[in-house]
């Protein structure tokens, strides 16, 4: 029995800590979206002028109940000489773990009446990032949303 308990407290912490805690909330973050991705997306001058302007507003609740909840605040948007709102909008969404490691988890989750499938890829505690786009396109943009912990 006294082996058993050994052996359990040994494998069990590695199994706990295999996995990034992902509950609480997290914010884009539009400076380390700006640094890594002005150096190595690959994408064009109006595909860039919009992205700037829109990242680093969302937030992204997770709890124990794997959900989400995305909260998305109002964005003004000028491209050229025409400005446009995106209205603000919350989303819940359930989502699934389908794996993961000491760092990176990979959600499965329906948005948009399509399910999806996204790998975050932690730096540290209070830091991930995940690809941005979908597997319709070309996947040469390599661009990253970052998210950090509140």
């Amino acid at each position: 029995m006294k082996k058993l308990i050994l052996c359990l407290s040994l494998v069990l912490p590695n199994i706990a800590m295999s996995c990034p805690t992902l509950t609480g909330t997290w914010t884009s973050s539009s400076e380390k979206f700006e640094s890594f991705n002005k150096k190595w997306a690959n994408v064009n001058g109006n595909a860039w002028a919009f992205m700037t302007q829109t990242q680093g507003k969302e937030v992204i609740t997770f709890n124990n109940k794997q959900e989400m909840r995305i909260n998305t605040p109002d964005i003004e948007i000028t491209m050229g000489e025409k400005t446009m709102t995106m209205p603000a909008k919350e989303e819940r969404i359930n989502y699934s773990i389908l794996g993961c490691t000491d760092s990176s988890i990979v959600l499965q989750f329906e948005r948009y009446g399509k399910t999806q499938i996204s790998q975050l890829h932690f730096e540290n505690e209070t830091t991930y990032w995940e690809y941005m786009g979908n597997s319709q396109t070309d996947g040469n943009s390599h661009i990253r949303e970052y998210y950090t912990k509140r």
